[in-house]
């Protein structure tokens, strides 16, 4: 029993003695230097993380030696680069500054706010929730597109179906020669798609068509159909024809989840660096002084004007 418990220490003993070797010796490789230029070293680490930092597809090509062998020599190239550019006073140079900041700032939002918590993290029954309390974003109403003849009688409406009718006229043509709206009759009367309530598609909020020739649109059956002479008021009368039928469009939660799950990740981010923010005012109590800006004095913002040759 006394050589059995012995045997059984001394392999538990050599595989600790194992476990604890590898991440060791891994680290000693990682910290072997590839190169020393002045004060600075370039360890293996170094060169393996720049490597592995870029994306799988870029990492492929480190495989070829001449690459590996560039990229290493390129790495010598910038650090002496940098100690030369230091040593000149480059450092201390206020657009390095300001560069180092804005690097400064996105690297911790990056680090802190987008990759510590990223649209997957966002909980299934949030998004869930979100799709049953915002139906109408996931909604497209049914669009309808048309065109008319505007003409200022029954009679002429009647004389454009006759003409239609017999086929002694195209729409398009008709309304070409004989409409009176001059917005639409240049491109044949059409009114391009949109809703029920006549809104106009694409357009900006209040451009619609009249309430009238939408209805009319949405109680054609088909592409094709023509109304009856419609009395838009003010001795004004139309004719329509379907031209176009967009059907309701409703997004099931699988195919919107990605975009709720985004949306609801962006007002998360946007509220916690808001939190952030007023907690850092409070910590560090910035001191404004507006009034000073007053003395500003801006530079030329226009490249001086040669004078023309006499």
């Amino acid at each position: 029993m006394l050589l059995i418990s012995l045997v059984l220490v001394g392999v538990f003993a050599v595989q600790a003695l194992a476990e604890e070797t590898q991440p060791n010796a891994d680290e000693a490789r990682r910290a072997e230097v590839f190169a020393t230029i002045g004060s600075a070293t370039i360890t293996v680490g170094d060169l393996e993380d720049t490597i592995n930092a870029r994306s799988p597809y870029a990492r492929k090509r480190f495989a070829e030696p001449k690459v590996l062998k560039d990229f290493a020599d390129d790495q010598v190239r910038n650090e002496l680069y940098a100690q030369g550019a230091e040593k000149l006073g480059y450092a201390e140079d206020p657009a390095v500054a300001r560069f180092l900041n804005q690097t400064l700032i996105q690297l911790f939002i990056r680090k802190e706010f987008e990759e510590a918590v990223t649209p997957d993290d966002v909980p299934e029954k949030e998004v869930a929730q979100y799709y049953k309390d915002n139906p109408e974003e996931f909604r497209r109403a049914e669009m309808r597109r048309a065109r008319h003849v505007l003409v200022a009688s029954k009679a002429e409406a009647d004389d454009i179906l006759t003409q239609l009718a017999s086929e002694s006229g195209t729409f398009r043509a008709l309304a070409k020669e004989r409409s009176l709206d001059t917005e639409t009759k240049l491109r044949g009367g059409d009114l391009l798609y949109f809703t029920a309530d006549g809104k106009l598609v694409g357009k900006p909020d209040g451009a619609a068509v009249d309430a009238t020739i939408a209805r009319a649109a949405f109680k054609l059956e088909k592409t094709g159909s023509l109304s009856k002479p419609l009395d838009l008021g003010d001795g004004k009368w139309s004719v329509v024809e379907l031209t176009g039928i967009r059907p309701e469009r409703v997004q099931t939660l699988e195919q919107a989840s990605n975009g709720i799950r985004r949306s609801l990740w962006r007002e998360e981010r946007e509220a916690t660096l808001a939190k952030l923010m007023a907690d850092l005012r409070a910590e560090l109590k910035p001191e404004l002084y507006p009034e000073r800006m007053d003395t500003i004095v801006l530079g030329p913002v226009d490249p001086p004007i040669e004078p023309a040759n006499q």
